[in-house]
């Protein structure tokens, strides 16, 4: 990559940073482009030679964080089945701590209903690579019914998600590691 495409990613970058804190704060009805910009201290005509408007910076960020989410979830063959949900969790908890702006936003946006149509088809996908790969850990672990077993664990990694979001002090930790101990338990039966 040469001088100016770094300095394009850059650029791009900052605004999306920018615009990911605004969605997060204001809600992304709320946000204006103009608000974007005053954020990374550009002009309005430059940041429109990046993106066409605020719904294709919302699908580039959420593009962005779902591509991270999934080479992160990525199997790392290692065949150890008590491994498998459990790097699962972890790698769930951790992503969500490192970038805690990104999944409040994605969390926030799940409840506006001019944002849901205009990111349905990449929501859909992301729930099912998710349940997807949830599910093959299941089958690893030998976990009985691992269909309905991986929506189950799929919401309650959603349900601890939104309580993590929602409140500052929530024990994220404590919960995976109590998660965690509860699928050890049926993998050993």
């Amino acid at each position: 990559m040469n001088k100016f495409e770094q300095q394009r990613e850059q650029s791009k970058q900052q605004i999306e940073e920018a615009a990911l804190i605004l969605f997060a704060e204001h809600g992304f009805e709320k946000t204006s482009i103009r608000m974007i910009a005053q954020r990374v201290n550009i002009s309005l005509g430059l940041l429109y030679n990046y993106y066409a408007g605020k719904d294709e910076l919302l699908k580039e960020i959420f593009r962005r964080g779902r591509q991270d989410a999934q080479v992160a979830l990525t199997p790392d063959g290692d065949k150890n089945r008590y491994n498998d949900i459990e790097n699962h969790i972890r790698l769930t908890f951790k992503i969500l701590k490192q970038n805690r702006s990104y999944w409040k936003l994605l969390h926030g946006i799940r409840m506006q209903s001019p944002v849901i149509q205009k990111l349905e088809a990449e929501m859909k996908a992301e729930t099912e690579f998710m349940q997807k790969r949830i599910e093959e850990n299941l089958i690893n672990g030998g976990i009985p019914f691992p269909g309905l077993e991986a929506k189950l664990l799929f919401a309650t990694l959603d349900g601890i998600t939104n309580h993590y979001l929602l409140y500052e002090n929530y024990p994220v930790d404590d919960i995976a590691n109590l998660l965690i101990l509860k699928y050890r338990e049926q993998i050993r039966k």
